[in-house]
Order: C-alpha cells, then sequence, then structure tokens
C-alpha cells in the first residue's frame, strides 16, 4: 500500500543500501520495514529492489520510480515546514484594515518589523475610514483594524489595544500668509481646510485652532500635501503625520493656537481585534510590530512645536 511511510521507506533504502539501515528513518524494525516495502512493491505491482550482494539495487521500476518518490518525502517536509511556521507566526495569511493617519504614520515601519527575520506572511491591506473598517472586522473580512479607536472603546465584541495618543497638527504650504501671522486672532479661520475623514467620535465636534470644517477630505494624506502645495488650503492631521509630509512634501508647519475655550483634540489609534477570533501567531507578531513602530514613532519624527 503506498502511503507517506512507504515512499520514506523507498528513498531510505535506495539511499543507504540496505532495509535495515532504512529502517530507523520510519522509526520501525527490520522485520517490519521488510514487510512496508513487500506491500509497497505489491502495490505498485513490480519489485523496487534486486540484491546486490550484502545490499540492495534499485530495478528498472524502481529507478523510474524514485524521483517521484522523493519528490512526495520532499513534499511532506515542505507541508510540515509550512505548518510550522504558520504556528509560529512566521507565516500565515492576513487581511487588515488601516485608518488613514496610521497608513502613512505607523504602516510602512510595522511592515519592516513584521517582516524582519524572514517572515512570509501573506498581508492584504484596506485603507479608509475607522467605522467602515470596524464594520468589516466584526463581518469577518478584516483580521485587524488599525485606527482610531473612537467607539470600539466600550464595545464587548472587540479586543482593544491602545497605542500612543497624540495631538492634531496644521501645516500649508511655503510662502503661505499665515506663516507671516500665525497667531492673529480669526486669521487661520478664513482659509479652507484640507483633512482625512475625522473619527466619528470627532466627527461633529469644533476643528482645531479655530479652523472650519474641512471643505477637502481625503484619506490619502499624499494627495492631501499636493493638493495643499498648490493652493491655501490648510494640512490638518495627527503631529506625526503633519511632520512627515512636511519633510516629504517641502510643506510648513503651522504654529497655530488652541481656539480659546476648546480642549486640545487627541487622536486615539489602537488596534482592534474580534474577541471570537481563533488565535493566531502570525496575527500576534503584526500587533507587536505594530505596537514596537508606535513606540518608536516619537524618537523617528521631530514633532512641530
Amino acid at each position: 500500500m503506498l502511503s507517506l511511510k512507504s515512499a520514506r521507506l523507498f528513498v531510505a533504502a535506495a539511499e543507504r543500501g540496505t532495509v535495515s539501515a532504512a529502517a530507523p528513518v520510519i522509526a520501525v524494525s527490520q522485520p517490519a520495514a521488510t514487510k512496508i516495502l513487500a506491500q509497497l512493491e505489491t502495490a505498485l505491482g513490480g519489485a523496487l529492489f534486486e540484491r546486490a550482494g550484502r545490499g540492495l539495487a534499485l530495478t528498472a521500476l524502481g529507478e523510474a520510480l524514485l524521483p517521484r518518490a522523493r519528490a512526495l518525502v520532499q513534499t511532506a517536509k515542505d507541508l510540515e515546514g509550512e505548518a510550522g511556521r504558520w504556528r509560529t507566526g512566521e507565516a500565515g495569511a492576513l487581511v487588515i484594515g488601516v485608518g488613514p493617519s496610521v497608513e502613512y504614520s505607523l504602516l510602512p515601519d510595522a511592515m519592516a518589523r513584521l517582516y524582519r527575520g524572514g517572515r512570509d506572511i501573506a498581508l492584504t491591506i484596506r485603507a479608509g475610514p475607522a467605522s467602515g473598517l470596524l464594520e468589516q472586522l466584526r463581518g469577518g473580512a478584516l483580521d485587524l483594524v488599525a485606527a482610531d479607536i473612537g467607539a470600539a472603546e466600550e464595545a464587548t465584541d472587540l479586543t482593544v489595544t491602545r497605542l500612543p495618543e497624540e495631538g492634531v497638527a496644521a501645516c500649508v504650504r511655503e510662502g503661505h500668509s499665515l506663516l507671516e501671522k500665525p497667531g492673529e486672532d480669526g486669521a487661520a479661520g478664513r482659509y479652507k481646510v484640507a483633512s482625512a475623514t475625522p473619527p466619528g467620535r470627532l466627527a461633529r465636534g469644533a476643528m482645531p485652532f479655530g479652523l472650519q470644517a474641512a471643505s477637502l477630505v481625503c484619506d490619502d494624506y499624499h494627495t492631501l500635501a499636493r493638493a495643499c502645495a498648490a493652493s491655501d488650503h490648510v494640512l490638518v492631521g495627527p503631529q506625526t503625520v503633519i511632520a512627515r509630509l512636511c519633510a516629504d512634501h517641502s510643506l510648513v508647519a503651522l504654529r497655530l493656537p488652541e481656539a480659546r475655550g476648546a480642549a486640545p483634540v487627541r487622536l486615539r489609534p489602537g488596534l482592534m481585534r474580534r474577541v471570537s477570533a481563533p488565535a493566531d501567531p502570525a496575527l500576534d507578531a503584526l500587533c507587536a510590530a505594530f505596537a514596537e513602530a508606535a513606540a518608536g514613532l516619537d524618537r523617528r519624527l521631530e514633532r512641530p512645536a
């Protein structure tokens, strides 16, 4: 009967020259190995070996079938190795959702950390507002959401891991008139604002710095930066995002005071998973990569004053 055990025995006998030398490969005695080999020859309809002195020599049938047996044994080894990598988080397949600020600030570094060390994880990333991503997470279409926590903080069906909070900053193109007198009373409120979709808990709140509600909304910060570089819009976003946009797109950070009587806006990013989701080492590794990226972000980016 053809089986993985008999295929391994066949290959070992061909490589080692005797049944007694091949038997330990499949952890059986020499008589048991002889029986297994005889059953394999019966199943295949012919002898695989013939006597050659004190050892074995392959028959024509054995020569023809040995490459296929080796391929079968190697496939089994590859399968076992792949399963082991899945168990340890070195391999896997994940679909995640990221909010606009996380996509721009944390995601690149988290990906670099995840794949450091040779992990083979297939990753699909979907970007968008946190509210829509959480719906997909609850529906099972996503394995993880990295975005502003919002209402998920009180959810009983989700596990939430907080990442460091941060404030909001603003930037404009070089030569913008706000750079001359940024603190002038009400000056900022006269300009149009560009921003990503605000988290649900902030969507109806007042804009920071006395700015008006955003009139240009896009969840791709690169697009927003290019638009603001060619217009008088004030680009508002998380401090780390604004710092990176200023470096990447030659924008200039604004030193704007908070509107009188308004509490400073704080963004609360986090990692959200379904409580009911099965254990997944690859997902654990990804969460650890995000946490490490968040912890190191302040050290790698200069925050606007």
